[in-house]
C-alpha cells in the first residue's frame, strides 16, 4: 500500500473536518485534476486555507504538490487495492522477484516524474549554459551516477571532473574557478563531507545543482536547482539501487536537453569518430 493513501485511509491524528477531506479525496480522487483549493473547500465544508494546512501536514508545500503526489499514488493504489507487499524475502520464486523488482523499480520512475518541475530543467540549463565544466562531488556508489553523467555529458561539450576521493573532492572546491558549476549527487542530502564542500563552494561564489531524495535537506538549501526524485526506504526494498536508477534518469533528461541545444552537425560528426575507432 502506498504511504499516502494508507495516511488517509488510516487518519491517525487527524481531526474531523481533515478525516472529512480525506474521505472526500480517497471517493472522488478522479474528480481532483480539475478541482481548486475552494471547491474541495466547498465539497468538504472546509475553507480553502483548511485545505492549504491539510497538505502541508501531510509534508508538501501546498495543494497543488499534494495532489500531484496523492493522484499518482491512487492511480498505483488501484493497479495494488490490496497493498501487495513489495518486500523481498526467501520465500519468493524468481517469477515473484521479477515482478517485484519490476514493480519497486517502476514506480520510483512515475514517482520521480510526478516530482520534477521542468522549469528546474530551464534554470539547470541556464546555469550549465554559463560554463563548459562540471565538477561533480559524490560519494561511494553515488560516483558511479556522476562517472555516467560526466561521459554524457561531454557529447554536450561540457567537460566534467569526477574524484572518487574525498580529498581530491575538497582540493578540488578549494581551486574551483567561479564560472564551474558544482554538481552534488547525494541521497539524504546530510552527509557532513558534502555538506563542507557546498559551504566553501558557496562562500567561493560557485553555482550548486543537486540530485537528491531530500529535497528538504541542509544540501538542497544551499542549491540554486534541485533535483528531487524517489526511492524506497529500506535495503530489502533495493534502496539505495532504486536512488542510484532515478537518478540516471534525471541526468539523462538533463543530458537530453543539453544535446537538443549544441550544434547537431558537431554532435553527429563527434559520434560518427567514436564509433569508427572505439568499441565498446
Amino acid at each position: 500500500m502506498t504511504g499516502l493513501v494508507k495516511q488517509l485511509q488510516e487518519k491517525t491524528g487527524f481531526s474531523e473536518s481533515e478525516a472529512m477531506i480525506a474521505d472526500y479525496l480517497l471517493t472522488h480522487f478522479r474528480m481532483l485534476p480539475g478541482m481548486s483549493t475552494r471547491q474541495l473547500a466547498k465539497e468538504t465544508f472546509t475553507s480553502s486555507a483548511a485545505i492549504v494546512r491539510f497538505s502541508q501536514k501531510l509534508g508538501f508545500g501546498g495543494y497543488t504538490e499534494f495532489r500531484v503526489k496523492f493522484l499518482a499514488e491512487m492511480m498505483r493504489y488501484i493497479e495494488r487495492p490490496h497493498g501487495d507487499d513489495l518486500v523481498m524475502t526467501d520465500r519468493d520464486s524468481v517469477h515473484s522477484l521479477l515482478d517485484k523488482v519490476t514493480s519497486i523499480e517502476l514506480d520510483a520512475i512515475k514517482d520521480t516524474r510526478t516530482m520534477l518541475d521542468p522549469a528546474d530543467f530551464v534554470r539547470a540549463l541556464t546555469l550549465l549554459n554559463k560554463t563548459n565544466h562540471i565538477d561533480f562531488y559524490a560519494t561511494d556508489n553515488n560516483l558511479d551516477i556522476a562517472n555516467m553523467a560526466a561521459s554524457s555529458f561531454i557529447m554536450a561539450n561540457k567537460c566534467s571532473t569526477v574524484h572518487p576521493a574525498m580529498t581530491m573532492q575538497y582540493l578540488q572546491a578549494t581551486g574551483a574557478p567561479k564560472d564551474h558549476v558544482a554538481f552534488f549527487i547525494s541521497r539524504t542530502g546530510e552527509n557532513r563531507m558534502l555538506l563542507d564542500i557546498a559551504h566553501l563552494l558557496k562562500l567561493r561564489g560557485n553555482s550548486i545543482i543537486l540530485l537528491t531524495a531530500a529535497p528538504n535537506s541542509s544540501l538542497a538549501s544551499m542549491a540554486e536547482v534541485v533535483f528531487p526524485v524517489a526511492t524506497v526506504k529500506s535495503m530489502e526494498e533495493l534502496g539505495p539501487r532504486v536512488f542510484l536508477m532515478t537518478a540516471k534518469y534525471v541526468t539523462d533528461i538533463l543530458f537530453a536537453v543539453l544535446m537538443t541545444r549544441v550544434d547537431y552537425k558537431n554532435a553527429q560528426q563527434k559520434e560518427q569518430w567514436l564509433n569508427k575507432h572505439f568499441y565498446y
